[in-house]
């Protein structure tokens, strides 16, 4: 029993000390919430005195920048019054002087008026008094103003008609040698500063082989593949025994550079075949188009037209490129043309932007008459009155061959540019049959007038000696027989240029002694 007390006790012991220790452990809890809810307390408060302290700082600063854009606001506000209010006092300076000088101009306007009426008067006055001095004088003389007219001028014709001739003559040569003078100074210094490169080209291409061999795989098994081109590309491939080239021919330049593109690569993938071609000719086509865009975009840059001309006129223009007429390529032709349209118009004080467009322009038609029915000019014609261009351009095109009368300076010197751009020697290559027919209807037209013996035509028609009969044409009738000429010249001449038509009129007697 006494151990079992004992163990009791013990026991009792430590469920004290437990207990005891477990009313330790809670106070020490208890202790630590009450400090942590107090610190807590603390540490938000102090964050809300904190933030009540930014925020008045903020709304002080908030108001100081406040009031100081208000105060800048105020002082932009009071100049930009000031500003308004002195441009206000100056347009009604303005205002007033302008009603003194319509004041001035009205007083003026009317001065005019009544020493216009009195001008009038004695304007009146001045030829009343002339009919009644002619009339006085028909009366004294027995003359109407008519006859006397008539008889002035049958008197000068019959005693002085070789003096004033002379004169006349004279004058002319003189006037002739200044123009000429003049006008061979403005063109040479447009031609000197339009040196264009000639390009010349027929209706074939010349394609180089690096190896005969290809000639038979371009031909291909029973000539299919030269047959393909025929027929996807509407050009002729020639091969012939010359060495190392083949000729692709067409009366279309476009045509013979895609199949000249299409080959260059067939070659180079070494892959010819009917499929091969077709697609080539697909995908070089496309190029091409490509190709007449940027060639159109770099001529007018270089010209400093940019912003000038529709993208359609930009690509007839890169076109061009791929045009030949008489073997001078047109877009290089038109080029010159432009440049040179462009110095004559700066010599004579003109718009050079207007003469620069109407050159360059001039052609376009060339750049489908191959394709469409109709001449490069009625065709040129219709394109610019499409793209709504200027009505001088479109005159300057129309009529530079003569095909409508010219309206306006510029159609002249578009005409002149391309005379000298085309009379070029090696610009072109005119057909030699052409020439000799173009000679001989000169010569036939110089014969055909009354009285002239002879006719030579030399320098490629650029001058021309008529020999006429003295005993036939006297000094009187050789005046009208020049005028005679010109005008049949003028009206069958195909040579670019100035033409010097000379007359010679001698007379021989001979004497035996």
């Amino acid at each position: 029993m006494p151990e079992a007390n004992i163990i009791s006790r013990e026991e009792t012991y430590i469920m004290v000390i437990i207990i005891l220790m477990l009313i330790l452990i809670a106070l020490v809890i208890s202790i630590t919430v009450l400090l942590n809810s107090r610190r807590r307390k603390y540490v938000i408060q102090k964050a809300k005195d904190e933030a009540k302290d930014i925020k008045l700082k903020i709304i002080a600063e908030a108001k100081h920048e406040a009031s100081q854009l208000k105060f800048e606001a105020k002082n932009k506000l009071h100049l930009r019054e000031n500003e308004l209010l002195f441009k206000e006092q100056q347009i009604e300076t303005q205002h007033n002087e302008i009603l003194l000088k319509l004041e001035d101009l009205n007083s003026n306007k009317q001065f005019i008026l009544e020493e216009k009426i009195n001008i009038n008067n004695i304007r009146n006055e001045l030829l009343l008094k002339e009919k009644k001095l002619v009339s006085l004088l028909e009366k004294v003389s027995g003359f109407t103003k008519e006859d006397a007219k008539n008889e002035l001028l049958n008197f000068v014709e019959e005693n002085y008609f070789l003096e004033l001739s002379e004169k006349i003559k004279e004058k002319q040569e003189m006037i002739r040698f200044k123009s000429k003078e003049v006008a061979t100074k403005i063109l040479v210094d447009a031609m000197q500063k339009c040196n264009i490169e000639v390009t010349s080209d027929k209706n074939t291409t010349i394609f180089e082989l690096e190896d005969d061999s290809w000639k038979g795989k371009i031909i291909g098994k029973e000539g299919r593949n030269i047959k393909t081109f025929q027929l996807y590309c509407g050009v002729d491939i020639i091969v012939d025994e010359t060495p190392n080239r083949i000729v692709i021919s067409s009366f279309n330049p476009i045509r013979r550079e895609i199949a000249y593109m299409s080959l260059k690569q067939l070659i180079k993938i070494g892959r010819i075949q009917p499929a091969s071609i077709e697609e080539q000719i697909i995908i070089q086509s496309e190029k091409l188009e490509k190709n007449f865009d940027e060639t159109g975009f770099k001529v007018v840059e270089d010209l400093n037209l940019i912003n000038k001309f529709p993208n359609e006129i930009i690509k007839l223009l890169g076109k061009l490129k791929y045009r030949q007429s008489y073997g001078q390529n047109v877009l290089q032709h038109s080029i010159e043309v432009a440049r040179i349209s462009k110095e004559i118009a700066s010599k004579l004080d003109l718009n050079k932007e207007t003469a620069l467009i109407a050159g360059l322009l001039h052609d376009i038609g060339k750049a489908v008459d191959f394709e469409e029915e109709g001449s490069h000019v009625s065709l040129g014609v219709e394109i610019l009155k499409k793209y709504n261009m200027n009505n001088i351009i479109i005159n300057a095109l129309h009529s530079h061959h003569d095909d409508v009368e010219k309206e306006s300076v510029y159609a002249e010197i578009v005409a002149i540019a391309d005379g000298i751009s085309a009379a070029r020697p090696g610009a072109r290559n005119n057909d030699a049959k052409d020439y000799f027919i173009r000679m001989d209807e000169l010569e036939k037209v110089c014969l055909s007038e009354q009285g002239v013996s002879k006719a030579y035509v030399l320098q490629s028609g650029r001058q021309i000696r008529v020999i006429v009969n003295p005993n036939l044409v006297d000094d009187y009738h050789l005046k009208k027989l020049i005028i005679n000429l010109k005008d049949k010249i003028n009206k069958i001449n195909k040579t670019p240029g100035e033409i010097t038509l000379t007359i010679i009129r001698e007379k021989r007697e001979s004497l035996k002694i």
